[in-house]
This record gives structure tokens, sequence and C-alpha cells, in this order.
């Protein structure tokens, strides 16, 4: 799937922005919980010095201060004879998971405990002091949870305004894109592309009017140089073809050898005039001199075509179907659209078997209305099959002979299609045969 740029940034942002607030998240819980259990052990140092000096001021409140110790809502002490089993005059921290009142409950709690030793009356005693860990722990996972929702807030905020800002700062890489897009052919090349205060994207547009500049430059001069060629043609060819037809009006004084080649030399002045006219009517269509006005009823056009074939149709002993579901008529050039289905029909003529069927449908589409000629000749090779639309393709893979392949005829239609804003298609058929469709 497509995605756009801005979007890819958005995404890729939001994304590192959730790891990094989970990698802050995991942070802040071991500060958070280092930080409580460093107050939880100083608290316990200060609860063991307050023994202390309780016990040096009267020594009798020992029983006092246990039975006081074990009364406490969040922690207890524990005092017991010293059996060695811990050194003197050092302090044990840990966190421990213990039951407090057995009689009244089996469910154990967490507890910070510190072991420490403690004199009374000059004796050495074993002091354990307990404090509960779970409100410490709320209150820690209040802490993290707090921080981040804010942090979480902060990634939705963040986003909405980096698509704001991103959509800003990539609209011109935006609109050079949907001009480009646009650009089918150099004829569509329009206005420069814009100066932007973004450098990368000044940069782009600066390379794109450079390279489209010549691109239309090179095209122009193409154009200039096969209408100027083409032109120049049809005068001597037609002197050719004037001094042959006048010799052979005489056939008489001529052997039949220098007949025949002579009838090869107007055959083939003929080809290289229609040669010269096909690529003097591209060019002017690519050069958009005819006027787009006329209204066209394409089965009306369908019907003169027809009728300026029908030799053709009857020499080969075709049978033609029509298909109309509907009428369609467009606005264009009628002479374009006549010269476009000629060219189409004339193709499925020349390369139906003798004998076979030719059909014409005419109506609505999947999604537009189409003209369709489907053919019943051998097919298109599927490596050619892209590129019979293409200019000098010769098709020799098509019947076997360069002689009857389409030269210069789709590609006339797709220059028409593209000046009136159709669209053309061929593609093989399951069965036999090719359909080349013009999309309306």
């Amino acid at each position: 799937m497509d995605m756009r740029l801005n979007n890819k940034i958005l995404i890729s942002n939001a994304v590192l922005s959730l790891f990094m607030m989970l990698v802050t998240g995991f942070g802040l819980y071991y500060v958070v919980n280092t930080t409580i259990f460093y107050e939880l052990d100083s608290h316990l140092l200060q609860h063991k010095q307050d023994i202390q000096k309780q016990l040096q001021e009267n020594t009798s409140t020992l029983e006092e201060i246990i039975l006081l110790g074990r009364l406490g809502s969040y922690e207890w002490i524990e005092i017991n004879h010293y059996d060695d089993s811990f050194p003197q005059n050092s302090n044990h921290f840990s966190t421990v998971d213990t039951i407090r009142y057995p009689d009244i409950t089996e469910l154990s709690e967490a507890y910070r405990k510190l072991e420490t030793t403690l004199l009374v009356r000059g004796e050495p005693h074993l002091l354990e002091i307990y404090e509960e860990v779970a409100a410490w722990e709320r209150i820690s996972m209040t802490v993290l949870l707090s921080v981040l929702g804010a942090l979480f807030l902060w990634v939705i905020l963040l986003y909405v305004v980096n698509q704001f800002v991103f959509g800003r700062i990539l609209s011109p890489f935006y609109d050079t894109v949907d001009r480009l897009e646009k650009i089918s052919s150099p004829t569509q090349v329009g206005e420069p592309f814009p100066e932007t205060n973004t450098y990368e994207i000044r940069v782009l547009n600066r390379a794109l009017n450079t390279m489209l500049s010549q691109i239309k430059s090179l095209f122009e001069d193409q154009k200039k140089f096969i209408q100027n060629t083409s032109h120049e043609l049809l005068t001597p060819l037609s002197i050719i073809r004037q001094k042959t037809e006048k010799i052979l009006s005489s056939p008489e004084k001529m052997d039949w050898k220098s007949i025949e080649r002579l009838n090869e030399i107007q055959h083939t002045a003929v080809r290289l005039t229609r040669l010269s006219n096909a690529l003097l009517l591209i060019s002017r269509v690519e050069n958009r001199q005819y006027e787009m006005k006329d209204e066209i009823c394409i089965t009306e056009v369908i019907k003169q075509v027809l009728n300026e074939l029908g030799d053709f149709v009857e020499l080969k002993g075709l049978t033609v179907k029509k298909k109309y579901s509907d009428e369609i008529t467009i606005t264009g050039n009628r002479e374009l659209i006549h010269s476009a289905q000629y060219n189409i029909i004339q193709n499925a003529i020349k390369f139906s078997q003798e004998g076979g069927t030719v059909v014409i449908t005419v109506g609505d589409g999947e999604s537009e209305p189409v003209f369709s000629v489907r053919d019943g000749g051998p097919g298109i090779p599927e490596d050619m099959i892209d590129r019979v639309f293409d200019r000098f393709k010769k098709g020799e893979k098509l019947s076997g002979d360069t002689d009857s392949s389409p030269g210069l005829g789709l590609s006339i239609v797709q220059s028409i299609c593209e000046l009136h804003g159709f669209r053309c298609k061929a593609e093989n058929n399951a069965g036999m045969g090719v359909s080349v469709s013009i999309f309306f």
C-alpha cells in the first residue's frame, strides 16, 4: 500500500515517541522505586536512632517499646536476644514478604526490613524494624501513571501539531508531485515549477524545470523535423507517382520485367506517401491544430467507416457484428474521431482470418463509456502487447511479415485519444484475436 511522505514521517515520529515513552516509563519506575526505598531506609534508620535514644534515657521502657511497636498500622518492631548470627553495629536492609498477623490472615504482604543490633543495659540485642511497602508502591504507581499519561497526551498533541506543520512544509512538494502525475507527454508541460523557501524542494523544482525544458525543446525539435521532412517528401513522392503512372499508361513500349519494377516503385511511393501523411497527422494532433467543438455520435461514425471499408470486408468474407447497448455522444473533432475509429477497424479487418468475425461494441463499460473492436486474428505476443501504440514499432511477430504490421495506425489512435482526454487499450482475447478499445 502506497503511503504519503508526511504520513510516513508522522508514523515514524509517533513510533519513536511511544518507544521513548516506554523507555522513560521504565526509567522513571526505576528512579521512583530507588528513591522510595532510599526514603524507606532513611526512615527505618531514623526509627532505630529514636529507639536507641529512648532506651538510653529510660532502659525500663524496652518492653513498652516492643509492645507499642507491634501496634503500628504500617510498621512494627521485633527485639530479640542477640545470637551472634548477625554482625554487631551493622545495618542490613531487605524487602520481604511476611504475614504480620498469622492468626487473622494467610495473605503475605511486602515489607521493608532493617536488621541491626541494639545495646540494652550493655547487652546486644537483635532489632528488626518492618515498614509496609504497599502504600509507597501506590504512591510510586500513581506518580508513574501520571507521568506516562502526560507523556501520552504530549505524543498525541505532537502528532497533531506535526501533521499540520509537515502538511505546510511539504505542500510545495505535493504540488510538484501532483503536477508531475498529470504530465503524460511533453506537450502537457506547462508553467515552470515555482520557487519555494525550502532548500531541498527548491533544488528539486529547479532540476525538474531544467529537465522538462530540455525534454520539451527536444520534443519540439523532433516534431518540427518530422513535420518538415514529411512535408518535403510529399512533393518528390507525388512526382515519382505521376512519372510511373505516365510510363505505365503505355505498357506496349516496355517489356514485362520493366513493368513489374515500375509497379514496385509506384507501390513504394504510395506507402511512403501514406507514411508522410500519417506523420503529418500525428504532428498536427500533437500541436493541437484542430478545433474540438463538434458533437459526435460514435455509432454514426462507425457506420461511415464500415461503408468505406465495405469492399475489404467482402473481399475477406468477414462478418461484422455490432453490439450497441447505448448511444454515445462526445465533443471533439469529428475528422480525428473518424480517423481513430477507421484505423482500429481497419486493423481488425487486416488481421482477421478470412471468413472470420469482427465484433464492434459500443456502450457503458464498468466505469466509463467505451468503443471496442475485437478481431479474429492470431493475437499479439505478450512481449509486444504493451507496445502496440508505440510509434515505428514493426510487428513481424504479429503475422510473419512486416507489411501486415499496424505501423503508425495505433500510434495515431493514441495521439487522438490524448488530445481528447480519452484512454485507449489493447488486450488479447481469451480465445483468439485482439480487442482494441477507446474509453471516453
